[in-house]
């Protein structure tokens, strides 16, 4: 016997022979019985005397239409199905009750099953008093259901609203129903469908309700399912009834219930985004905006709060993150007074590790909300689910999730996709997921008490893992030319990133931005010390060609301490000369001589000649940012005949930039051509275009200073189409100023001022401090 789901079927239920017949199927289903040949056998032992029983005399007994019983024939077949014998007693008390009630000759089905007439089912919720926002969701479901068919068999028209628990969707349908009542004056029929639930409601027990709130009989209902629906959608094609179906499962279990003609229509709310039910107006509700996050939650607390604790009913605002469900409770909390204080709230709020536990009220609790949407996922959703919350990375792609999983991409894809289905992860993007931050919280108590500590671990480590695998390859190919980090070998269970163009590898870079600053982080957090030194060292160039100075100066110091808990003085001695590179871009210059002074200390003693090389071309450009330009040229000739007696380029060639700047400041021009145009040759020859559009940047600059504007403009021009497709917003602008310049000695100056213009527009999203200079002209100079 198979297992058995819910509870018993009450056989006192039945008020005649067909519902005692629908009651004795509904055992049947109860006991897990799939075959009428092995209850005929079972019920063939149990007869007294024991006689032989075919198939087919148990297959009549549950057939509808029936009028009478075996009794014996019954109690045998309770019995069989697993029945005690006290409840095999109320089985046979009920037969004897309905045959004793039962009418001679009367049949049941679809042709008898008469409604009463004049019953008008008003079965809709009452609406909140106090609903907030939605106003655009609200417009598209009230025009949609108020609608007028064409032509005599419309199809109905369906309106699915889905969402994750807690978002509202019941709300929502039942606001815009009552917008809508008078467009449906043969009244509403309402239900919720459990569809997130263990066991979900059958369709023909619904089918069984609303066919006895439209006036059926309940002796005349039928018993077959089929027969019920065929009965139901006629007497809808008579009426305008507006059906609102609740926390439906999925298509299969709505299809049933949808009218087929006529003028009525169906509501219908859900977790899934029902992709099986066809013709379906859908609207997918997100989170409150911020705005009507406030209105709500004054709504129910009052002005008068909020006003006196606005800092901390922002606070707790936050916090909720647009979920209507955990505003309501929270505004609650505090109109029960649970909480003294939106302060207090607030503060009690802020603690990850009980923030569901305090976002309950009586009833409400958005914990178990979600717990509904989750205890019904397949195993491997379920999976999925926990484990991508161990990341504290604020998004997901399919590959990375795949290496988090140890799975392949298809299968990765298709586990994301279904949690994206059931709203329990977002989708902002193609082949982008990411959780609602409450959601994220309950997702990682989850993952704590359903996985071990070994497979968090391993989850979180193939993650942080490919990601730096993955930036590594994106360096190599924005950089080839510089000194990377050495890697092991990827694991067999994940495979990371490769990229076929320097353009590719920048944009993934700008893509994960974010995720790969908190990968770094959590790797230094969570002692992975290896990977919390070296990810930020991959990230380099992203850093440094798109200005996020404040970005790498976080990621470089939480690289410092992982180095220093390693007691790795070279892995320390790098991070220092990539965290001086943070503290030059935002004119933290002091810092940053103070990193290379260490880090070149540490050098010395290890007898790295080529960290020394490094050391002193940073220090260099540190000099010449301070004003200290003469310093400056002195120590990058140091670096320059290191990096040439090492035959490194890319160590000479930014020697040769560095050193023509400096010159540039002392006004040595003709010296700082030279070294352009040295640098220049090795970056068209090395093949670097970010090299090429900066060297020729300076090289303009220098010329123009020599007084021949033609070659100045020639290297501007070519500047800022080189800088324009590497990315490079500072070296651009810094071209278009020197354009502008040249028009200007020109006396050509709506040109020049055009230049001025471009090059700040440029310049100033970056917050680079030239943009300041190049307004300064722009309003200094003539018209």
């Amino acid at each position: 016997m198979g297992e058995q789901p819910g509870r018993m079927p009450d056989p006192g239920a039945a008020a005649d022979l067909a519902e005692f017949v629908g009651l004795l199927g509904e055992l049947r289903a109860w006991a897990g019985m799939p075959s009428y040949r092995v209850l005929a056998k079972r019920v063939g032992l149990r007869m007294r005397p024991p006689r032989v029983v075919s198939a087919t005399t148990v297959v009549d007994a549950f057939r509808v239409g029936r009028q009478r019983l075996d009794l014996d024939l019954v109690l045998a077949i309770v019995r069989a199905l697993g029945v005690d014998e006290s409840e095999a007693s109320r089985w046979r008390a009920s037969c004897v009750r309905v045959h004793v009630g039962a009418k001679s000759g009367s049949q049941v089905g679809v042709k008898g099953a008469q409604p009463v007439e004049g019953i008008l089912p008003a079965e809709l919720s009452a609406d909140l008093t106090d609903f907030t926002g939605r106003v655009t969701e609200a417009e598209q479901l009230a025009a949609v259901l108020m609608r007028t068919p064409s032509g005599p068999a419309a199809p109905v028209v369906l309106s699915a609203i889905s969402g994750a628990g807690g978002m509202g969707k019941t709300s929502l349908a039942v606001h815009v129903a009552h917008r809508v009542l008078e467009q449906f004056p043969d009244g509403q029929l309402q239900a919720d469908l459990h569809g997130a639930d263990v066991q979900p409601s059958a369709p023909h027990d619904v089918l069984a309700r609303f066919l006895r709130a439209l006036g059926v009989v309940p002796g005349r209902i039928p018993f077959d399912p089929d027969e019920r629906a065929a009965l139901y959608r006629g007497l809808l094609s008579r009426r305008r009834v507006l059906v609102l179906l609740d926390n439906v499962k999925d298509a299969a279990q709505v299809r049933p219930l949808l009218p087929g003609s006529g003028r009525s229509r169906v509501l219908i709310t859900s977790r899934s985004t029902l992709p099986g039910l066809d013709g379906a107006h859908r609207i997918s509700l997100g989170v409150l905006g911020p705005d009507d996050s406030l209105e709500l939650f004054t709504r129910i607390v009052g002005r008068g709060v909020v006003a006196a604790e606005s800092d901390a009913v922002r606070a707790v605002l936050e916090i909720c993150s647009g979920l209507p469900l955990a505003v309501r409770i929270a505004a609650s909390r505090l109109t029960a007074a649970l909480d003294p204080s939106a302060r207090e709230l607030a503060r009690r709020l802020a603690d990850e590790r009980s923030r569901l536990d305090d976002l309950m009220v009586e009833d409400r609790a958005v914990r178990a909300t979600f717990a509904v949407s989750y205890v019904g996922l397949p195993d491997d959703q379920a999976r999925a689910f926990r484990l991508l919350a161990v990341s504290t990375c604020p998004s997901v792609t399919v590959p990375a999730a795949a290496a988090m999983l140890a799975l392949p991409a298809d299968v990765t894809q298709r586990l994301l996709d279904a949690l994206a289905g059931t709203h329990l992860l977002q989708s902002p993007a193609p082949g982008r997921y990411e959780f609602h931050d409450l959601l994220r919280v309950f997702a990682a108590e989850r993952a704590q008490a359903d996985e071990t500590a070994a497979a968090r671990d391993a989850a979180l480590d193939r993650l942080l893992r490919w990601y730096l695998h993955s930036s590594a390859a994106a360096s190599r190919r924005l950089n080839p030319s510089r000194r990377h980090v050495t890697l092991e070998a990827p694991a067999p269970d994940w495979s990371p990133l490769d990229f076929g163009d320097y353009d590719q590898a920048l944009a993934w870079c700008e893509a994960e931005r974010a995720n790969l600053g908190a990968a770094a982080a959590q790797a230094e957090q969570t002692s992975r010390h290896e990977i919390g030194w070296k990810l930020p060292i991959t990230m380099w160039d992203l850093f440094h060609r798109r200005q996020w100075q404040q970005d790498g100066i976080r990621c470089y110091e939480s690289a410092l301490s992982s180095a220093q808990a390693l007691g790795d003085p070279q892995a320390e001695a790098w991070v220092l000369v990539s965290l001086s590179s943070g503290y030059q871009e935002a004119v933290r210059l002091a810092d940053a001589a103070d990193c290379l002074d260490r880090a070149m200390e540490i050098r010395r003693k290890l007898g790295d000649l080529h960290g020394q090389g490094s050391c002193l071309l940073n220090l260099g450009y540190v000099y010449t940012e301070m004003g200290q330009s003469a310093e400056a040229v002195g120590v990058l000739k140091q670096a320059l005949d290191i990096f040439r007696d090492l035959g490194i380029a890319a160590g000479e060639l930014a020697a040769r930039i560095n050193l023509g700047l400096a010159l540039q400041k002392l006004g040595d021009y003709p010296a700082a051509v030279e070294h352009h145009q040295q640098a220049l040759e090795i970056a068209v020859k090395t093949e670097d275009p970010f090299h090429t559009g900066r060297t020729l940047t300076n090289l303009a600059g220098a010329v123009f200073h020599l007084g021949d504007l033609d070659e100045a403009a020639h290297h501007a021009e070519r500047a800022v189409k080189i800088t324009r497709d590497t990315g490079n917003p500072i070296d651009e602008g810094y071209a278009l100023e020197t354009l502008g310049q040249v028009h200007a000695a020109r006396g050509q100056w709506a040109m020049a001022h055009q230049h001025w213009h471009d090059a700040h527009a440029v310049l100033a999203p970056t917050g680079h401090s030239h943009a300041t200079v190049v307004l300064n002209r722009l309003t200094s100079q003539p018209q």
